[in-house]
């Protein structure tokens, strides 16, 4: 008798665990982001919190929670731990943290099986945070630098402006901004001398009569630190890049107009990123940026 073996087919059902990520109380451009990610992987589940109802990001989140506004007044610690507490509850394996990044610890949201993205550890994190820290780093590993004097409140603005010239180097206007923030929240361009007859029309919403400033400074409840420097005529640059662990792995660079921005590749801004990137071991898609002298060298901002 022939002996039939029957083979009988197994078919292995492997089930795609659902990414879940959730991004905290991030700026608009993190909507694009999400699509971008969207198309590489179609099983993203973004899960977002923030504090405005009417932001972009709400639109493209699978789910959306409201950022209380007493989150603003939350210790690092009790932050960190309401952070982790919606992680956890929403079952989010990656946390893409944008509001309060530099007081996150990854080690503790590790510890609850959660990955914590920034681009470095706190330490690092909170000394990128701060501009007049960043540059001097940066300038002892030899990058051009925009020059700058640290003051706070008005007694020691006026002690800075009663001496000599601040910036022999760089003449013509000064402008002021805060020594942490994003965009241009807080950067005025400071106008020694405005003509009689000139209209508050005629002035952008960055420039401010000196006098001004220093009335502003005097009456304001609260001095924050700020950083005096020289306003360089040349072009501004932003260069995104991508980095892991302090490698260098991409470059874009927009070159700044008063309408619009240019795209292109930008030798010299390549090489600051990845000095930048080296000097922190930095992990992400970063971004800095650069203005021109009048010599035409472009300085980190």
């Amino acid at each position: 008798m022939m002996a039939v073996i029957t083979l009988i087919p197994t078919i292995i059902i492997i089930q795609r665990v659902t990414a879940r990520i959730l991004f905290n109380h991030h700026i608009a451009g993190a909507a694009d982001t999400i699509e971008l990610m969207r198309r590489g992987r179609r099983d993203l589940f973004v899960i977002a919190t923030h504090e405005r109802h009417d932001t972009p990001i709400r639109l493209v989140a699978d789910r959306f929670l409201a950022e209380p506004s007493d989150t603003r007044r939350m210790t690092s610690a009790d932050y960190a731990n309401w952070l982790l507490g919606i992680a956890l509850s929403e079952k989010a394996k990656l946390v893409i943290p944008y509001r309060r990044r530099d007081e996150l610890a990854r080690d503790r949201f590790a510890e609850r099986g959660v990955r914590l993205l920034t681009a470095s550890e706190e330490t690092t994190m909170r000394l990128l945070e701060e501009k007049p820290k960043l540059l001097d780093r940066m300038a002892e590993a030899g990058v051009p630098i925009t020059p700058f004097r640290l003051f706070t409140g008005l007694s020691q603005y006026e002690r800075l402006r009663s001496g000599p010239p601040p910036f022999s180097d760089h003449p013509g206007d000064l402008c002021v901004k805060p020594a942490s923030g994003i965009y241009g929240a807080g950067f005025r361009i400071l106008r020694e001398r405005i003509g009689d007859r000139t209209p508050l029309s005629a002035l952008s919403s960055f420039e401010l009569a000196e006098p001004a400033f220093q009335a502003m400074l005097g009456a304001l409840p609260g001095a924050e630190p700020m950083m005096l420097m020289p306003f360089l005529p040349g072009p501004e640059r932003s260069v995104d890049f991508a980095c892991l662990e302090g490698r260098l792995l991409g470059t874009v660079t927009r070159r700044k107009t008063l309408t619009s921005q240019l795209l292109h590749h930008d030798p010299e801004g390549e090489r600051l990123a990845g000095l930048v990137a080296c000097e922190f071991g930095l992990t992400g898609v970063l971004n800095l940026q650069t203005i021109e002298d009048a010599f035409g060298v472009q300085r980190l901002l």
